[in-house]
Order: C-alpha cells, then sequence, then structure tokens
C-alpha cells in the first residue's frame, strides 16, 4: 500500500483524534510534504465542518422503538409518569458527523480510484461571513474559545496547565498554559511583519536556534538589495555590532551593514564609528573602517566625525597596524 492509499484511510480517524501519537505523527508529516493529500485533508475538514451545520433531525419513533426493544428497555409509549422519555443526545450527532465522514472518505477514495474524484462545492461566502484573522507573535495572549478551532491538529506540546474563574459570579472559565509549536511566516522581505520578525530573532538570542551568526548570513542575503532593505533592519544589526559578544557575530554585522545602501548610514554610522573606537577585536575594526569607507563613497561627502575617526585611528601609535593602514588608505580615498 502506498503512502498516500495509507494517509488516506488514516485521515477519518486523525479527524476525531483516534491515531496512536506515531501514527498521528507520520500521517500529518505527510500531508503537510504531499499536495494531493493536502489538498484531501482540507476536503475532509471543511466536510467536517459542514456536516457539523446540519440541523440535527428527530430519531424516528420506530428507530426508538427498536433500539429501547434491543436495549430491554421500556417502549417511551407506555413509561410511567415520572420517567423522561428517551431524547436524542449531543454524541449521537457526533458519532453520526463521523460516520458520514467515514463512508464520504471511503466513497471518494474508491470513486477516485474507479472514476472521477468527489467534489465537495463549498458555500458561497459574503462579507458578513468572512473576517480576516490577525495572529499576533506574543509573549502572552488571551483569547475567546469561540475564536479558536476546536480541532486540535498534531500533538502540540502544552505545559504549565492552570485552570483560572476569576469571576465565580459569571459562567466564564479559562485554561491557562504554554504551548510549544512550529510555525512558519511567509511574506516580502519588505513585509512590515517580516522585517518585525527578523528584527526581533537577531535582537533576541534567548532559545534561539539557530545561532545569531546564520540569522545574519539569511538577513543578508535577503535584505542587501535596494528593494528590500529597511531601516529597522540596519539599527538591528547596529545593535548586534554594540552588544554581541562573539567577535565573529560582530563581524558578520558589520559586514551585513557594509552591504546595505547608504540611505540607512545614520545609526549604521555612529555603530561603525563606535566599533572602529572601542572594539576589542581587530578584525571587526578593520571591517568598521571598510564599512565606513563604503558608506560615506555611496553617499557623497564624507561627514567630519567619521574623517576624525579614521585620522585618528590612522595616527594611533598603540593600534594595530594593520588597522592603521586600512583606516589611513580609506581617508586618503575619501578625502581626494
Amino acid at each position: 500500500m502506498s503512502e498516500c492509499n495509507l494517509t488516506a484511510e488514516r485521515m477519518p480517524q486523525l479527524l476525531v483524534e483516534a491515531l496512536s501519537y506515531h501514527d498521528r505523527e507520520i500521517t500529518h508529516r505527510h500531508i503537510e510534504s504531499c499536495s494531493v493529500c493536502t489538498t484531501e485533508w482540507r476536503s475532509l475538514k471543511e466536510t467536517w465542518s459542514l456536516l457539523g451545520e446540519l440541523p440535527e433531525a428527530e430519531v424516528p419513533s420506530r428507530v426508538r422503538q427498536r433500539l429501547m426493544a434491543a436495549a430491554g428497555l421500556t417502549p417511551p409509549s407506555i413509561l410511567p409518569g415520572n420517567v423522561l422519555s428517551f431524547r436524542q443526545r449531543p454524541a449521537f450527532r457526533y458519532v453520526a458527523q463521523a460516520a458520514a465522514v467515514v463512508l464520504l472518505v471511503g466513497g471518494s477514495w474508491f470513486a477516485g480510484h474507479r472514476s472521477a474524484p468527489l467534489q465537495i462545492a463549498p458555500s458561497q461566502a459574503t462579507i458578513n461571513s468572512v473576517t480576516p484573522a490577525q495572529f499576533a507573535i506574543a509573549e502572552s495572549r488571551v483569547i475567546p474559545a469561540a475564536q479558536i478551532s476546536p480541532v486540535i491538529q498534531g500533538r502540540p506540546n502544552i505545559e504549565n496547565v492552570r485552570f483560572v474563574d476569576n469571576n465565580p459570579a459569571d459562567s466564564e472559565v479559562a485554561v491557562s498554559f504554554d504551548i510549544k509549536s512550529h510555525m512558519t511566516v511567509t511574506g516580502q522581505p519588505g513585509d512590515k511583519t517580516m522585517v518585525r520578525l527578523l528584527t526581533y530573532v537577531m535582537e533576541n538570542e534567548d532559545h534561539m536556534t539557530p545561532s545569531r551568526s546564520r540569522a545574519i548570513d539569511w538577513v543578508r542575503q535577503a535584505y542587501t538589495d535596494r528593494g528590500a532593505a529597511d531601516p529597522e533592519i540596519a539599527a538591528a544589526l547596529a545593535n548586534v555590532l554594540r552588544n554581541d559578544t562573539h567577535e565573529g557575530v560582530r563581524i558578520k554585522a558589520v559586514e551585513t551593514l557594509k552591504a546595505l545602501p547608504p540611505a540607512f548610514s545614520g545609526e549604521t554610522r555612529l555603530a561603525l564609528i563606535q566599533a572602529l573606537k572601542s572594539d576589542p577585536n581587530p578584525a571587526v575594526r578593520i571591517k568598521a573602517v571598510e564599512a565606513l569607507a563604503n558608506l560615506v563613497q555611496g553617499g557623497g561627502r564624507p561627514d567630519q566625525v567619521t574623517v576624525d575617526t579614521l585620522r585618528q585611528k590612522a595616527s594611533q601609535d598603540d593600534e594595530n597596524l594593520y588597522v592603521r593602514v586600512k583606516a589611513a588608505e580609506a581617508l586618503r580615498k575619501l578625502t581626494q
């Protein structure tokens, strides 16, 4: 049996959370990697949702009588006055809904392998029924239950669960927890969400994988052309240059700042000047000289602070000889 066929058979069980942890993870991974199974999974979930919106039907009296008789119970027509008659339970609808989905999936699989695939026409959306959803990446969030899908996908890691009832006088309760979930955010490099996300990644290394160095490499690839550059990216790199304790990361930050357009040279120039003056690693200071020369050459006449800093470094007796040479070369080019 192919992996797609096995996944199709597991989808109804996945929908009602009846699979084991191992099988559930394997099924989810295959669905995410297979476009055909992704489409089938989306259709299945839509069918499930549509079935849930169907009106509840009253159980026919003949079916009720047969069920009561099979269970050895008194038929409802002769029940004593103090005994409640048989009534439909909400669980029956859930079971019937699941059974209908199993039949639909089985029928669609059989039909798809014998003739044309089953097509399910979605209901027409209206402006009143469709509301754009916004997901905020935040350290702590409070979300109404009505805004969360009742279907939990996969096996998210939920920890530190607390049950909260802030006001016993009302009927509202809350469940508080920490959740570890894998996310993928897509968009254009210039999208503000992407800029803020990459800025946060570079400036906050706690619990981050991969390293900040790799993050800066990726930022350099995506943001050093004029169409995608953003002042917030330059500011984040400047903060890394000022604060990171690893010289390799600071060198990468300088190289990326050097590749940015001169239009974002305000805070960038100040960070490079500070690095040239006080960074303990001579390799970082050399890169800062090169970046300063590149910024000034791309932006017109050099400012006096940059010229004075380069002149000071070129004549500083206790400075690294190579740093002095590079500063003198940059100064000569800028003042020609």
